[in-house]
């Protein structure tokens, strides 16, 4: 497993990702939404991974939800950064990350692949983030 980790601006949330992927390889999506594109975001996960999120101050974690209103996009209220999108899904927790926040960004290699749900419904969007997203643990407070 390689693990990349990174952190939003100010360092109150923290991430780490453990894929099965390398520098070379790991599939980097560009979602065409308008919160990533205002936010510059490229997003990668790993259904066989992990992410571990570590929230300093949990009162500093925005938990931004737009479109279908069932993915918490998790944002530092402090620094404003981006860093993952995560979804509840049958009692546990799933994520894609913007791998702008890992401190190894600038050694991924693929180009990132242009993507677009729009008309997805809220029930194909559970399916297909449950069977491709990264699971989640949270080391301390839950965000």
């Amino acid at each position: 497993m390689t693990t990349f980790s990174g952190r939003c601006h100010c360092s109150n949330l923290q991430i780490v990702f453990e894929t099965g992927f390398t520098f070379a390889n790991l599939p980097l999506r560009a979602c065409q939404c308008s919160f990533c594109r205002a936010h510059g975001a490229v997003t990668a996960a790993d259904p066989k991974g992990r992410v571990t999120l570590t929230v300093t101050d949990s009162a500093q974690i925005l938990h931004y939800r737009f479109g279908l209103g069932i993915t918490d996009f998790m944002v530092c209220a402090r620094c404003g950064v981006f860093m993952a999108a995560v979804m509840e899904i049958d009692g546990a927790l799933y994520a894609s990350i913007n791998t702008n926040v890992l401190t190894v960004r600038a050694q991924l290699q693929i180009l990132p692949q242009p993507v677009d749900y729009t008309g997805e419904t809220a029930e194909k969007r559970r399916a297909r983030r449950k069977k491709h997203w990264t699971p989640v643990a949270f080391d301390g407070t839950r965000a």
